[in-house]
């Protein structure tokens, strides 16, 4: 009797994995399935947000931050006191999506223009892909807007310990690299934001957030006043 239990209790058991990792597959991975799971509701928040940028009035605007919710979420304007500056984040944000509404930001012409994305990219493609993907964006901005100055901004550091994210910081480290030949290649301004929130392991310090990946207020003053002599200069 007690082997009969046994022996129905690790079917079951070998059934209810079978069916998790059949699910894990159908979603294509646990990156894409943490990154539904997580982000319920950002692709509608994508929109909206995308919508609003493109019924927004033309205006000249001399600096323009450009990225996904890390850049969309910092309050640029009031940082820097300064009216012209002019926020278009928008999370959820990956290199294919800035490239394609980049005809709304030609519409600020930016005399500067800071740009830091990749780490969601990095949640579906590994560094080298998203390298290409980042480069394809560089040449679109270059093309449209060939008289802004182009700054190219590390992507922050993660932390997996504060809570787990599906990126990891090796894969942020090569996409840095990359993103710093590139800045070479086409002689534009290279930031090394990364360096300004890492801890002595190399993660992003956990006192800078509360998802591992997201930065707070006391982060985003390190790096305004990181930014603040290109703001100006």
């Amino acid at each position: 009797m007690k082997n009969s239990l046994f022996y129905i209790s690790f079917l079951l058991n070998l059934l209810f994995i079978a069916a998790f990792l059949f699910a894990l597959n159908k979603y294509g991975g646990w990156k894409n399935l943490w990154s539904k799971i997580n982000n319920r509701g950002v692709e509608k928040l994508y929109m909206h947000r995308k919508n609003l940028f493109e019924m927004l009035p033309e205006k000249d605007s001399s600096i323009v931050f450009l990225g996904n919710s890390i850049t969309a979420y910092g309050e640029w304007a009031e940082f820097f006191e300064n009216i012209n500056v002019v926020n278009r984040g928008i999370p959820g944000d990956h290199c294919d999506a800035v490239r394609e509404r980049l005809d709304e930001i030609k519409k600020l012409n930016p005399k500067k223009l800071f740009l830091m994305i990749g780490v969601n990219d990095l949640a579906f493609h590994p560094p080298e892909t998203v390298a290409l993907k980042y480069e394809k964006l560089l040449q679109a901005l270059l093309k449209k807007m060939p008289e802004t100055n182009i700054y190219l901004q590390s992507v922050f550091p993660v932390n997996n310990i504060v809570s787990p994210v599906p990126v990891t910081n090796a894969d942020i480290l090569k996409l840095n690299k990359n993103i710093e030949k590139l800045a070479k290649k086409y002689s534009l301004t290279f930031l090394d934001t990364h360096s300004l929130l890492l801890d002595t392991d190399g993660n992003l310090d956990a006192k800078y957030t509360l998802d591992g990946i997201h930065i707070n207020g006391s982060a985003y003053m390190v790096w305004k006043n990181f930014l603040l002599p290109e703001i100006n200069g």
